[in-house]
């Protein structure tokens, strides 16, 4: 699925017509792509984005590069923390002149709520660079509500450790002192 964004009025607005609108689209996001859509980004922007199988392979050192005059930047999110079963996917991010590519086979929740956010409240992302910045920014703060939960998660199990463990040897330091009294 594509979808394409244009700027109206320093706001982002979803638009359904590449065709009618490529040259005002600004970003445009890749979610699970096929072929055909893959084939029709290439085209219209003149640059070979990179297959899942390109993404998932590439090194550390590789995950940022030139090719074809695009910018490319690949990066592992995390999605669907709330679940029992997170998981964790390449997200590649390409700019291409003023537009911003998204190429991604799962759904971090930043994908969800900045576009929200870019429609409703002029953010100043009115290019593929700013775009760019915004929706990391967006990654950034959903990262830090991740590490924060995860954080009071193992403060409440160390607790519930470490409070049991004290409460039974202060018992059992009682019973013992009993035992010597007795």
């Amino acid at each position: 699925m594509i979808k394409t964004f244009v700027v109206d009025n320093d706001r982002l607005r979803l638009t359904e017509d590449l065709a009618a609108d490529g040259d005002r689209v600004v970003w445009a996001d890749l979610f699970n792509p096929t072929k055909e859509e893959e084939a029709r980004i290439e085209s219209w922007l003149g640059i070979a984005i990179p297959t899942r199988e390109e993404m998932e392979e590439i090194e550390i050192s590789s995950r940022l590069y030139v090719e074809d005059g695009g910018y490319f930047m690949t990066a592992v999110l995390p999605a669907q923390t709330e679940a029992d079963d997170p998981l964790m996917s390449p997200v590649t991010f390409a700019l291409a002149g003023n537009r911003l590519i998204t190429i991604r086979y799962h759904e971090p929740k930043a994908f969800k709520t900045f576009p929200l956010r870019a429609e409703k409240v002029a953010t100043g992302c009115t290019s593929g660079d700013t775009i760019l910045i915004g929706l990391l920014e967006a990654i950034v703060d959903r990262l830090a509500d991740i590490l924060e939960r995860a954080g009071r998660e193992v403060e409440a199990i160390s607790r519930d450790i470490f409070q049991a463990r004290s409460t039974k040897a202060s018992k059992r330091n009682r019973d013992f002192q009993e035992l010597l009294k007795g």
